[in-house]
């Protein structure tokens, strides 16, 4: 597939799966990609669904911020984020992610992570951000996984 002349036209052969092109963002100093937009790519030629065969494709479009001291996960510090309305293209509301559209005005809880995304790059001029790293809630509700969910407490201690 990634030689084929028609997959490679097609923009198909060649074509990174979403983890993988994920784990070379990580590498490269990247550590919170964001997807911003994923639409489903219908086959529609005959042709290219015989080669294809089971494979699905998306079309995905990533924000990407190289900034030092992001989280591997979403962590919760308290942190609330409020956008100004002041960027031209966007004066109701901000759309930073497909989980994070920030409306004109109104206080959003978010992550380290996005605090940072939004207070420590070109968008700062357009976000309030309130609150620092002093105080650590843990995993952010409803992004990241919660440790041992579903295991039953057996009444055994051992931390560390």
């Amino acid at each position: 597939a990634k030689e084929d002349p028609v997959l490679l036209g097609e923009c198909l052969g060649g074509a990174l799966y979403w983890k993988d092109f994920e784990r070379l963002a990580h590498k490269t100093g990247f550590i919170d990609p964001r997807v911003f937009a994923c639409s489903k790519i219908d086959l529609l030629d005959q042709e290219t669904i015989d080669k294809i065969g089971f494979a699905h494709f998306n079309s995905i479009t990533y924000r990407l911020f190289k900034l030092k001291d992001l989280e591997t996960a979403c962590e919760d510090y308290g942190q609330v984020a409020t956008y100004k309305g002041t960027i031209k293209e966007s004066p109701h509301h901000f759309i930073l992610d497909n989980h994070h559209v920030f409306e004109k005005g109104k206080p959003m809880r978010v992550c380290s992570n996005t605090a940072s995304m939004v207070a420590d790059t070109r968008l700062a001029r357009h976000f309030d951000v309130r609150g620092d790293l002093s105080t650590h809630y843990g995993l952010f509700e409803g992004c990241g996984e919660v440790p041992l969910v579903g295991t039953e407490n057996t009444g055994v201690g051992g931390c560390c």
